[in-house]
């Protein structure tokens, strides 16, 4: 018997502040094409995993309610969805969820060498839900951490992880500093309070794993090595099992979480993971150098894909609503502050930020909160692009130059990028926290689709890829943007726009601005961009000229010369002028 086509999905994202629920089905377009998945509705409702509800599955419901204005009928009488559907639009026949509302995992890391094979432990950590707690390395400074035993087994005890990441040595390498190691690790789970029992998770010198196991007994978990050479990282298996053991110990344990698994077509998949997946769709599948950034409450994730490059990072210290009290921590007060286009006192700053922390899941409610607010999405996310930098593909040329890796398109994800009172906001923030250069396509979210498409994907491929193509994404516009610094006023770009009319113009950019060209979504043109001798369009190429086909968006043609990297006037007074400016050219003068 053919197994029945899927033809409706209900998809829902459980966060830290919102639940977003999503309703795909297939439809007849036209007689040309007779069915297309496409996005019959989205509800956005208040997360329930916390106090007073403590149970993921009211917020889901209430989202259900909502969607069956659609006019299908989603809720048994007794509170479930139903599934399989049956006649007369009654039902689903696939329930899909991805949660990011758990606490992150808590992980300490304990390595041989900060720089080397700690820092691999370090990003395989943060490709998944996890709080890096403490580092404890042999090479580690005074100033750095504590060098004697005692004072690392006091900053493990004091931390509390659940995990101990075990890291060091080369395989086949030195094994006295590792086995030094492992009897440190052995020595502070005994002196962890009564009943945490972390687990270890040993990515160290393959050639050890057995003498390492007979140190540390059935607390040990093995997998291969972060770095089996020197010159060689291997990240999967530790990133495999950190993500396995953030669901067991976190995930499952999530208030309501066992109902919902109850409902479900599939397991249950981390909210990062879903979006890594999309975002390495729209990359293979249009072959893209991409990036995509989500910035939440909690976390802040960046995921990029292309040809010589893929990978994920995740901070859970970086969130700007549950987690702004971490990101304080990391980030001074003064970088948010330079995003203002007003004076504003660092305290009385510092004393708004502290309330937000305190209620997460509010909204600015005037110009000046709402610039703080996009202030704290920079920050937030130029954090993360900081860390997922060090993975990335790099050019150098003979002079010394490092050039990042050009990306094609950006996405962006998030409340404070689909809520923008104008899309102006949304790209401001993105090209002042990724600074991409040359010729990129930008997009947003528009109703948060992206991070539940991988897990459709998984139940229906075919509704992914159409709801992709249809639903998903406001495109709002291509930037180019030379990389270098010249003389703020003088020409840095000569550019020639030829549209799909015939009609052509030429005119310059100076250093320094934002400035924009009509072009209406779905509309293309071709532009010939001639950078000064102080500027690139390409690596290591001065000077040198390119053409380009491009798309427009809501906002156009973005011209972004301002340089990279990114400047901003030291002089306050001056400061206030340029982003007060390159606002008005995004968001006054694109209205």
């Amino acid at each position: 018997m053919a197994e029945q086509k899927i033809q409706t999905i209900l998809a829902v994202d459980c966060g830290n502040v919102t639940t977003t629920a999503v309703l795909i089905t297939c439809l007849g377009i036209s007689e040309q094409q007779p069915e297309s998945y496409r996005l019959l509705g989205c509800i956005h409702v208040p997360s329930t995993h916390g106090a007073p509800w403590n149970d993921i599955t009211v917020g889901i419901q209430e989202a259900m309610r909502q969607l069956e204005q659609t006019g299908k009928s989603l809720l048994t009488k007794g509170g479930r969805p139903i599934m399989p559907r049956s006649v007369g639009q009654q039902g689903v026949d696939a329930f899909i969820a991805v949660s990011s509302a758990a606490e992150p995992l808590p992980i300490a890391l304990v390595g041989l060498i900060k720089d080397i094979t700690l820092a691999s432990a370090r990003r395989a950590a943060m490709t998944s839900y996890s709080q890096i707690v403490t580092e404890v390395s042999l090479d580690a400074e005074d100033n750095e951490g504590p060098k004697s035993l005692a004072g690392q087994l006091r900053v493990i005890r004091e931390a509390q992880p659940e995990v101990i990441l075990l890291v060091g040595g080369t395989d086949g390498g030195a094994s006295r500093p590792v086995i030094d190691m492992a009897n440190l690790v052995a020595m502070a789970l005994h002196t962890l309070p009564e009943g945490n029992n972390p687990v270890v998770l040993y990515a160290g010198n393959i050639t050890l794993r057995s003498q390492v196991a007979e140190i540390l007994g059935s607390a040990m978990l093995a997998v291969d090595n972060v770095r089996p050479s020197l010159h060689i990282e291997n990240l999967a298996a530790t990133q495999l099992e950190l993500e396995r053991l953030y669901v067991q110990r976190k995930m499952v344990r999530l208030s309501g979480m066992q109902m919902l698994n109850d409902w479900t077509s599939q397991l249950i998949a981390p909210t990062s993971k879903s979006f890594e997946k999309a975002i390495t769709y729209l990359g293979q599948q249009h072959h893209l150098n991409i990036i995509g950034a989500d910035i939440g409450s909690g976390t802040t994730m960046v995921s990029g894909q292309a040809k010589n490059y893929h990978g994920s990072t995740i901070c859970s210290d970086a969130g700007i609503g549950h987690s702004l009290g971490a990101l304080l921590k990391l980030v001074p007060l003064e970088k948010i502050q330079r995003w203002l286009p007003f004076e504003f006192d660092l305290a009385d700053l510092h004393n708004m930020l502290l309330n937000k922390s305190l209620q997460p899941a509010s909204i600015p409610t005037n110009h000046e909160e709402l610039m703080i607010e996009y202030a704290l999405g920079r920050e937030a996310l130029r954090l993360v692009i900081q860390q997922a930098r060090t993975g990335w593909p790099v050019q150098h040329t003979a002079d010394g130059r490092r050039y990042d890796i050009q990306w094609d398109q950006i996405v962006g994800a998030g409340r404070i990028l689909s809520a923008a009172p104008h899309p102006g906001y949304a790209a401001m923030l993105l090209l002042d926290a990724i600074e991409p250069w040359g010729v990129t396509n930008l997009m947003i979210d528009k109703v948060g689709l992206t991070s539940m498409l991988g897990a459709i994907a998984l139940a229906e491929p075919q509704a992914a890829v159409e709801v992709i193509a249809y639903d998903t994404f406001l495109n709002l516009g291509t930037v180019i943007a030379p990389a270098g610094h010249g003389t703020l006023g003088k020409t840095a770009l000569k550019v020639k726009i030829e549209y799909a009319t015939g009609e052509s113009e030429e005119f310059e950019i100076p250093h320094g601005v934002i400035e924009t060209k009509p072009l209406a979504i779905g509309e293309k043109a071709t532009l010939e961009i001639h950078p000064t001798r102080s500027f690139d369009m390409l690596p290591g190429q001065l000077g040198q000229g390119v053409a380009a086909e491009v798309s427009g968006g809501v906002l156009g043609l973005i011209f972004d010369t301002r340089g990279r990297p990114l400047q901003l006037a030291q002089d306050n007074t001056l400061r206030y002028e340029q982003l007060t400016q390159w606002y008005h050219h995004l968001i006054v003068l694109t209205k």
